[in-house]
């Protein structure tokens, strides 16, 4: 029987061009025409949509840049540069193995659901200047323009269809006409903003601190509950986690310090059972999360609080590496919560990277849910999907047909050869 869910905002399709790895435009697609799947399929203005999709490939195969294409995308909506004067420049990363490519623009398009409404927005740019720009709104099967911005000999010109008010904003062209129409009072670029700012990217590094909005929100007392079930069900050996501070003086070498200033040192802190020589508990003990745990327990604790907030919000998280230090059965026990009708009720959204081939299993995934990057001999990443793969049967053995090579995506390693 063909089952599916509301949801509250889903991509439903991406899109890059001239972006690091990529010189040519790649797309990831999470529409699907399929009635049944292995995964629930969400309903989003009559398109069903996947509710996760992962990527494979070799290091440095530009897996991890399908992500931070989207994370520079949100970065140039949100105007997280403060692009407020003409002279500002836009954040660019460009392909640099090609001449075509090193003075070419880049651009960027994406389609999703937020709001009950379906949008598509994109714009085309270098560092000083937005060349085009475009949002369309579906409140039918046909889409009506919010704006199209195109820039001319006379400095730009918008074309407005149905807000005639923004024709009065005046446009810096090296700003996103999106940005200035959501500080004219828009509602529709409003929501657009919005739907970027619920979204999660999350690329791990050691000692990376936690965010004050990270604990912000793990403070609150339903998503704490939530929190603990998730650490004491993990198998990690750890009952709590907790911010400890203490206040410190202001070092002599500290530059910018006022003489006698007090600081405050902020550090993280799980909670360990402590027996005694018949095993019995007999207290807690406190151990330091960046010193004394391994870096799997550091991952997990950096990643579920995104996680969380997603599954609860109905949003999407983009997360590089998800498998990277964790156990395999935990990784798939996370990706399960978003293929899970009962965990995930709002159509929330997992897109992540990883090279953990257990997870090829065409009862976790569909075809259409599992991507795979690989560079040509020019340097380029390319992206498909294995439902482009022809012959793909239900019963066929992904993981093993991947390690063989047979989607490509694999390193052809060399003899290592290290004598003469």
């Amino acid at each position: 029987m063909p089952v599916s869910y509301y949801c509250i905002g889903m991509l439903i399709q991406f899109s890059a061009r001239n972006f690091r790895s990529f010189k040519d435009s790649f797309t990831i697609d999470l529409f699907t025409n399929k009635t049944d799947s292995v995964s629930p399929l969400f309903d989003c203005a009559e398109n069903k949509v996947y509710p996760s999709a992962v990527l494979y490939g070799a290091n440095g195969s530009g897996k991890s840049n399908v992500l931070k294409a989207f994370a520079m995308l949100r970065r140039l909506v949100l105007n997280e540069d403060k692009i407020i004067q003409s002279t500002d420049e836009l954040p660019l990363n460009r392909f640099k193995l090609s001449e075509e490519s090193e003075d070419d623009t880049a651009s960027f398009d994406i389609c999703f659901f937020y709001a009950g409404k379906k949008y598509k927005y994109g714009f085309e740019y270098d560092n000083s200047c937005v060349y085009s720009e475009y949002l369309y709104i579906y409140e039918t099967n046909q889409p009506t323009t919010v704006f199209e911005y195109d820039m001319d000999e006379d400095g730009g010109k918008i074309k407005i269809t149905r807000y005639k008010d923004l024709n009065e904003i005046r446009h810096l062209k090296n700003s996103l006409f999106l940005v200035e129409a959501d500080r004219n009072g828009n509602e529709i670029a409003r929501n657009v903003l919005n739907w970027f700012k619920s979204c999660h990217y999350v690329e791990y590094a050691s000692k990376q601190p936690l965010s004050p909005q990270y604990w912000d929100n793990l403070n609150k007392p339903a998503v704490k509950k939530i929190f603990r079930t998730f650490i004491t069900d993990a198998d990690i050996g750890i009952k709590d986690i907790f911010q400890e501070s203490r206040r410190v003086s202001a070092s002599t070498v500290m530059v910018n310090v006022p003489k006698g200033a007090i600081i405050e040192e902020v550090s993280v802190k799980t909670v360990h059972s402590k027996f005694d020589a018949q095993n019995k508990a007999i207290g807690d003990v406190k151990f330091n999360l960046f010193e004394d745990e391994s870096l799997g327990t550091q991952k997990y604790f950096y990643a579920i609080g995104p996680v969380i907030d997603t599954l609860q919000k109905g949003s999407v998280l983009f997360l590089d590496e998800l498998d990277a230090s964790l156990h395999p059965i935990l990784t798939r026990k996370i990706v399960s919560l978003f293929n899970s009708r009962e965990m995930n009720p709002n159509g929330a959204q997992l897109v992540f990277t990883s090279q953990d081939t257990n997870l090829l299993d065409q009862s976790l995934f569909d075809k259409e849910q599992i991507w795979f990057t690989e560079k040509d001999g020019c340097g380029q990443s390319h992206l498909v999907s294995l439902a482009e793969y022809k012959d793909v049967r239900k019963e066929h053995k992904i993981e093993r047909n991947y390690i063989m090579g047979k989607y490509g995506a694999v390193p052809y390693l060399g003899e290592f050869n290290f004598r003469d």
